[in-house]
């Protein structure tokens, strides 16, 4: 029904209304010529029927044998339309233009997209499959999914496993993360603990190998606290040291603020370069020059959606924003505010897995800049494991 609907929107056809006479007379006659009709409808004295454009001229003599008028009602299909628009030849041109254009892009990659990542940045896969040949407006129809998958793996080692599956338009990057194997203990591989810093042993609990110190002893950084040589009747015996080791610790940090120093600044002026992007080409919005000076560069990317699906097309905002130098200075009540806050910073990162049981922060003036230092004790795990190296059964290294 489809297809008759469809073949008869091609060729034209016409609905007419036959007036007088005998319609009865009409119709056989029609039907004797072999003249093709359908959707028969009478309304009184008047008979409507629906026929092929191309078989209107067949109608006239029948009807005039059955005396009844012929009148065209309505006009559909291709035929009148193009006519309607014969004096435009552009949208022909316009359509036609259409049409090409869309079924090359029917052939090209719209859009990559990347599915089960966590902790690899997808930034990260995209640029891999790029250097690969999977990006947008790329025609993927000859990929090697085999050697893809080998190539992106070695790029990426942090990947188990990975594919590009192609559904329409987008290639979907389908990927599973590796996961991190748990170290094991093993005892072949015997080791010694040392210590990473000075300190005092404040709790020393031992699991594998032999305890060389105990609480309360002072240690000095690379002092050997756990021997992986154990002594017995046999003989001695190599085992990997295991052992948890908290030490109390004197840690000293320091930061220093200028009280008067030169920074770049924005001025508040910003020169906005926006782009088109039509799959990887790039398609400037602008006709300035090269910019001069010192700029700090953001940029912002809008993409065209259809739904959830992103589209080949975007616009690229480049927004640079001047800088230029300037002289700042600072009291020493505002150096000794940022100075503050610059070392809470670094105790929080250097300090974090350390438990600070007693501080003390003192700052000075010395040689234009604000020095805030800071004396902590802390409670914290110095043990460092170190390999034994083995060879016709000694140990080699020294044990202190």
């Amino acid at each position: 029904m489809f297809f008759t609907k469809l073949l008869r929107w091609l060729l034209g056809w016409v609905r007419l209304d036959a007036e007088g006479g005998f319609p009865e007379r009409l119709l056989n006659l029609l039907a004797r010529d072999e003249v093709a009709f359908w959707d028969v409808r009478r309304s009184g004295e008047t008979l409507s029927l629906c026929c092929p454009a191309r078989s209107y001229r067949r109608l006239r003599r029948p009807a005039r044998k059955a005396g009844m008028r012929l009148r065209v009602r309505q006009r559909h299909g291709a035929p009148f339309f193009l006519r309607r628009y014969r004096a435009r030849p552009g949208l022909a041109v316009g359509l036609l233009a259409f049409f090409v254009v869309l079924q090359l892009f029917a052939q090209r990659t719209w859009v990559v997209e990347v599915r089960g990542n966590e902790a690899v940045p997808t930034d990260e896969i995209l640029a891999v499959m790029e250097k690969l040949g999977v990006q947008e407006g790329k025609d993927l129809g000859n990929l090697d999914i085999p050697t893809l998958q080998l190539q992106a793996l070695h790029e990426l080692p942090d990947l188990a496993w990975c594919t590009v599956n192609l559904k329409g338009s987008v290639a979907y990057v389908e990927v599973t993360e590796r996961i991190p194997t748990p170290e094991l203990s093993n005892a072949d591989e015997p080791s010694n603990i040392k210590a990473a810093r000075d300190g005092r042993i404040v709790r020393i609990e031992t699991y594998t190998g032999q305890a060389l110190v105990k609480a309360g002893d002072a240690v000095a950084q690379g002092m050997l606290l756990v021997s992986g040589v154990v002594e017995s009747s046999a003989g001695p015996v190599f085992r990997r040291s295991q052992a948890r080791i908290l030490a109390e610790t004197e840690r000293l940090l320091e930061v220093s603020i200028p009280l008067e120093e030169t920074l770049l600044l924005p001025t508040g002026q910003e020169i906005l370069r926006p782009s088109l992007r039509l799959f990887t080409l790039e398609i400037p919005l602008f006709t300035d020059g090269p910019i001069e000076g010192q700029t700090a560069l953001s940029v912002t990317r809008h993409t065209l959606t259809a739904g959830e699906i992103h589209l080949p097309v975007s616009i690229i905002n480049r927004r640079y924003a001047r800088l230029e130098p300037v002289a700042v200075t600072r009291t020493p009540e505002e150096a000794a505010a940022l100075a503050a806050e610059r070392l809470a910073e670094k105790v929080g990162k250097e300090l974090a897995a350390a438990e600070i049981i007693d501080r003390k922060e003192s700052g000075r003036l010395e040689n234009g800049c604000y020095i805030l230092s800071g004396e902590y004790r802390c409670i914290e795990e110095i043990g460092m494991e170190e390999q034994l190296r083995i060879e016709n059964q000694t140990a080699e290294g020294t044990q202190k």
